[in-house]
């Protein structure tokens, strides 16, 4: 049976502590290298006390608070069904490091208990509802299902401040089990043994590294002679992208030689389009020469570290 640990009067600065000693739902998609917005370097500094853990509020973040009791009542209008608070934190019974944070639970038609989740969409991210929920709260909501122990979820959003969707979501115990074997893993492996997780190729990792490492001091180091194989690797792979992109280019002429002036073509079920778009662009230069003052007014300065490997003069 699954232990509860009540959050009803604790600070925020409490609850985050809390949530530093575990791995919660909002985690498994940062483990499992699928959250666009979060690196586990990140997640694993902020575990191992290297980083505070979301020590300040943004605005996102107070909106969904607002939010959540509208989408609450809102589901509950349209579906009939009541959800009920927890207000406390939920933990694993075999894994008490896993725990979850529910907005609710529901009673369904059936008597079952189920969960419940809220979320405020921003409208730039409409699309990413389109063929339903987005992979990183699916991997958040089977994690809680596991950990409490359900087979159900509703989950339920709020797009862009005007449109209302929820979906019934069913417990998957085959990515359940992947879910919880990366979890014990980083736990173990890597919070628990003082192990910085390997550095992934995701955009999250890309922006971590260019945030934390954002300054540059003008010197030279020596780098670890295990990266002389990172460094074969990454050209020999730099050289195999230079050569597939050019044998695309040469598959893409082909195509449109075949073509010709037609706009389209179609070939063993497939169409093939090649469309002529007419756009507007800025002319930057020839403003610059007729307005330079009016052009300097407008500039932004911008700075960031770029990557090169050249040969050492040695």
């Amino acid at each position: 049976m699954s232990q509860t640990i009540s959050t009803r009067n604790m600070t925020r600065e409490e609850w985050l502590e809390l949530r530093r000693r575990g791995i919660g739902g909002s985690d498994v998609s940062v483990i499992m290298r699928k959250n666009p917005y979060r690196s586990a370097l990140a997640l694993w500094e902020e575990k191992t006390g290297r980083r505070p853990v979301g020590g300040t509020e943004n605005e996102y973040t107070y909106w969904g608070n607002v939010m959540e009791p509208i989408i609450r009542k809102e589901f509950s209008k349209r579906t009939g069904l009541k959800v009920r608070q927890k207000h406390a934190m939920i933990l694993h019974p075999k894994y008490p490091f896993l725990f979850a944070d529910l907005d609710g639970i529901v009673t369904d038609a059936d008597g079952k208990k189920c969960i419940f989740e809220a979320k405020t969409v921003s409208q730039y991210r409409e699309d990413q509802w389109e063929d339903g929920i987005p992979e990183e709260y699916m991997l958040q909501i089977q994690h809680y299902m596991e950990v409490c122990g359900m087979d159900k979820t509703y989950i339920a959003g709020l797009i862009g401040g005007n449109r209302f969707v929820f979906y019934e979501v069913n417990r998957d115990d085959r990515l359940i089990e992947e879910l919880i074997a990366a979890e014990v893993s980083f736990w173990n492996d890597n919070v628990l043994a003082d192990k910085r997780p390997e550095v992934d190729g995701t955009s999250a990792t890309t922006t971590f590294l260019n945030q934390k490492y954002g300054q540059a001091v003008p010197d030279c180091i020596v780098l670890p002679q295990q990266m002389k194989e990172v460094l074969d690797r990454y050209e020999d792979v730099s050289r195999s992208l230079s050569e597939l992109e050019t044998q695309k280019t040469a598959l893409a002429n082909q195509l449109k030689d075949a073509l010709q002036e037609h706009e389209k073509g179609e070939v063993d079920g497939r169409i093939v389009s090649w469309k002529k778009i007419q756009k507007m662009s800025f002319d930057s230069g020839k403003f610059r020469k007729e307005e330079p003052e009016l052009y300097s007014q407008y500039q932004k300065d911008s700075s960031y570290r770029r990557f090169t490997i050249e040969k050492s003069a040695a």
